[in-house]
Order: C-alpha cells, then structure tokens, then sequence
C-alpha cells in the first residue's frame, strides 16, 4: 500500500492508517520523566541563582535599613539629653566647701519647711480678703500643695462650696495669726490659730480659736510645672479643723 501523505502542512507528513493495526511509536515514561527533570534543572542553572541572589540582597538592604534607622533614632534621643548636671555647693565664711548637692534635683524639705509650708497654707485657706486679686492669689497657692487624687482636694472643693470667701469678702473679712505648727508624728501635723472676723469698715465682729490636724506628703518635684506651683514638694493629704474649745 502506497503511503498516505497530507496536504494542509508545509512538509508532507507521513500517515499510516490505524486499519493496518500499527500503531505510532511512544517514547517510554522514563524517557519522559528525564527529559521534565533535565529542563527543570536547565531552568535552575540559569535563572535560581538570579533569585536567589536577588533575595539576599533583598534581606541585606531590609537589614541595613533596620541598623540606620535605630542609629538616627540613637542619635536624636542622645541629643536631646542634657550632658551637663548642675550642682549647688555652699561654702562657709572662710570659702571651704560645706555642702554639695544638685541642683536639678530638690532636697527633702526639713521640719522647719514643713511648718512654714503648712503655715501658709492654713492662711491662703482661712483668710477673706476684700481684695478679689489677692483672695484668688490665695486659693491658687493652696491649691498648688494639693494633689488630685487625694482627700484633701475633695475636702478643700467642699469647704470653698459652702464658705465661698469671694461672697464672704462681701459682707466680712478674716485675718489668720498662726500661733503653732507641730508635729504629732512623721506625717500628721497639728496647727492652732486664731481668726479675727471684721466688718467691712474694720470693725471687729469675733476672734475664733481653731486647731486643725494635717497629714502632709514630701513629693519633690521632676518637671518645669510641679517645681513652680510646689517647688518644695509639701503636699496635703488630707486635714481636719475645728473650733478650739
């Protein structure tokens, strides 16, 4: 039989007609298998090291990245730190050192402190002043040696709510005359006092004695804000006054 030849191809393929029982040639699985593994290791050889010298440089840049920017970032924060510490010395007549402490950091205040603070604070709290400016200068004051969170704040708001000194200045004054300041253990202090009530016109209504017991906290101030309203760091905890009897 004459071979069988197509004519929709370039080249004239050969047919051989499956009538006669002969099958096209098949290249064994194995052959297969080989030619798959040899292409897939042609492609390793000449693009896998492209890729992976790609990510590591890749990892390297992200690395490098990293390590600058903690440097700027070390840099700025050691920037911003003061290189110099302050100190106070104090010296006696003769010029030898006596003391030396820093100045950036404030000393624990002592007894005598303590009382002038408490002193003064039971004076900005129980004075009335006809004087508006004067009266607000006091309440300002008292307030700065008082801390949010503690009793005394809530026991001050109270008593300022129902004694409203700017409503009393209208129709009386108080003049405060501290008498003592104590201590009754580490923390608790006693204040006696008296109160002076006048008129408007200076005419004297009544002198009250008073006593108070106050519990005071030293906190010394750390920023720019706690050392000017506090900047011996005496604050009130909390106090209790009442009549002398």
């Amino acid at each position: 039989m004459k071979p069988i030849y197509t004519s929709n191809t370039p080249e004239r393929v050969l047919k051989i007609p499956r009538a006669m029982g002969i099958e096209p040639a098949q290249e064994p699985e194995e052959t297969l298998q080989s030619h798959y593994m040899a292409a897939r290791r042609e492609w390793n050889e000449r693009y896998g090291d492209y890729i992976s010298r790609e990510q590591a440089w890749r990892r390297t840049t992200l690395i490098a990245l990293g390590v600058a920017l903690l440097s700027v970032g070390g840099l700025v924060y050691t920037s911003t730190q003061s290189k110099f510490i302050p100190y106070v010395v104090e010296v006696d007549k003769l010029g030898a050192s006596a003391a030396i402490q820093r100045a950036d950091v404030a000393a624990k205040a002592d007894q005598r402190i303590i009382r002038t603070q408490l002193a003064r604070w039971i004076a900005n709290v129980r004075s009335v002043y006809q004087d508006a400016g004067a009266e607000r200068m006091n309440i300002q004051e008292a307030y700065g040696m008082l801390r949010r969170n503690d009793a005394a704040h809530t026991l001050l708001n109270e008593y300022l709510t129902r004694h409203d000194p700017f409503e009393r200045a209208q129709k009386e004054g108080v003049n405060v005359d501290i008498h003592s300041v104590l201590p009754i253990s580490e923390d608790t202090w006693q204040v006696e006092w008296s109160e002076s009530v006048h008129s408007t016109k200076g005419d004297l209504i009544q002198t009250l004695p008073m006593q108070a017991n106050i519990t005071v906290l030293i906190d010394p101030p750390s920023d720019e804000t706690g050392v000017l309203l506090n900047p011996l760091g005496v604050y009130v905890k909390s106090f209790h006054w009442s009549q002398k009897l």
